[in-house]
């Protein structure tokens, strides 16, 4: 047996794991849709916020912004593509563990299976969630470490309380912290909520398993078969500077003028569509997506600053 931080690590990135032998995030041959494969709108909004902190800082002549847990870099292809103020300055690294899922990022930026030694700005879209975690069940009047086997007999497994522990993703919230520039700032979008709340519910509803663009009832069969992903207990994090929802944090950066310059464009031109146009009608089909309470725009955004002050 193993514990379940070591079963996810083996299950996600192994040699043999879910990431490195096809798993990604996107529509067509994908397994599951973030925020980032909705289209383009999302880009658009990180591009704003780049811009307004790129401004904050003086406008440096380089602005290095990583995409941490960037999977196949669409990310990074929907904020250039956004035409953003801080073009010219703007570096790009695009990190990601699965040697699979680099060979989809684009020439045009930086490749990495680590962070960089420096950051202005590192975005982290539903990364956290997929840092190897464990499980504890409280047995006894102790929390004990929860094991489990590759066909997913589980010890101790005698009907006890059940809660995440994310030791990982609080140390790479630490790591990444101590690479911000002064002035920088880390963001991560995931699904979370207080530990209270995540302890008192049964943990099928916490540890989530997809593949082909469903959600698979037992996570922890068939490793490297499935995504398997955690609820994230924000409140076991390094504390954030500031915090919001997806809905929130969108609006903060200007998605609803994206939305109304795209309606615009698209009422001027609907007799006669272009390329453009089409684009621009598609925003308020995301914006919908992006901003629904009960979805995407429930998630949770942190936000650090820099270690250094």
């Amino acid at each position: 047996m193993e514990r379940v931080e070591e079963f996810v690590e083996r299950a996600l990135y192994g040699p043999e794991g879910f990431y490195e032998t096809g798993g990604r995030a996107g529509r067509r041959g994908a397994s599951f849709v973030t925020s980032v494969e909705t289209g383009p709108l999302f880009g658009a909004v990180i591009a704003n916020a780049l811009d307004r902190w790129w401004h904050d800082a003086g406008e440096p002549d380089e602005w290095v912004v990583v995409d941490a847990g960037a999977g196949p870099g669409t990310l990074a292809r929907t904020i250039r593509v956004a035409g953003a103020a801080c073009a010219e300055a703007l570096r790009i690294v695009n990190v990601e563990r699965s040697a699979a899922q680099r060979q989809l990022h684009d020439p045009a930026d930086e490749s990495s299976s680590h962070l960089p030694p420096v950051a202005d700005v590192i975005i982290a879209n539903e990364l956290l969630d997929n840092l190897p975690f464990g499980m504890d069940e409280l047995a006894e009047g102790d929390w004990v470490p929860v094991e489990i086997t590759d066909d997913g007999t589980m010890s101790p497994d005698a009907g006890g309380p059940r809660r995440p522990t994310v030791a990982a993703a609080a140390a790479w919230i630490d790591d990444a912290r101590a690479r911000l520039r002064p002035h920088g700032r880390l963001v991560c979008f995931d699904y979370a909520d207080t530990s209270r709340r995540i302890e008192a519910r049964p943990w099928t509803d916490w540890i989530r398993a997809f593949a082909g663009h469903e959600q698979l009832d037992d996570p922890f069969v068939a490793p490297g078969s499935r995504d398997i992903t955690v609820v994230i207990p924000h409140d076991r994090l390094p504390p954030a500077t500031e915090s919001t929802n997806q809905a929130d944090w969108l609006r903060e950066h200007g998605i609803d003028a994206l939305v109304d310059e795209g309606r615009r464009y698209w009422e001027a031109h609907a007799a006669a569509p272009d390329l453009t146009a089409i684009r621009m009608r598609s925003r308020m089909n995301e914006a919908d997506a992006l901003l629904d309470a009960e979805g995407l725009g429930g998630f949770w955004v942190g936000e650090w600053s820099s270690v250094r002050h």
